[in-house]
């Protein structure tokens, strides 16, 4: 039986060594593959590419001058108070410059228009 895997082992060495038909290559073990007639090691996958952080944009600066109309609809009045004459109507979400206070009432300015006049503070964003 000794003698059996003397004869063998020598030629099963030789046969796995030997390349098997022509074109056919040996298989590698894994985190290797066949190059230049051997078994080479993977290379290390490339660098993930450069990504620069995100720019910090800082919220805009609050500016208690500027508010927004909060109701559905808002008059804007000639004087303060409601039984003065209406100049025009304002619907939510208009922003407002607030030029003066005068008890419950605010003047108020609508930018980038020719409109002035008194609304309620209640009716505006805090």
């Amino acid at each position: 039986m000794k003698r059996l895997v003397l004869l063998l082992l020598p030629l099963a060495t030789l046969c796995l060594a030997r390349p098997g038909p022509a074109g056919a290559q040996p298989i590698c073990p894994p985190g290797y593959f066949w190059s230049a007639g051997a078994c080479r090691p993977v290379p290390p996958p490339p660098p993930p590419a450069y990504v620069p952080p995100p720019v910090y944009v800082p919220p805009p600066a609050y500016n208690p001058a500027f508010k927004q109309v909060a109701r559905k609809f808002v008059t804007l009045r000639t004087c303060p108070g409601d039984g003065c004459p209406p100049v025009t109507t304002l619907s939510r979400g208009t922003p407002v410059r607030i030029l003066s206070y005068e008890g419950p009432f605010v003047l108020v300015r609508v930018p980038d228009s020719p409109y002035e006049g008194w609304v309620p503070l209640r009716h505006l964003t805090p």
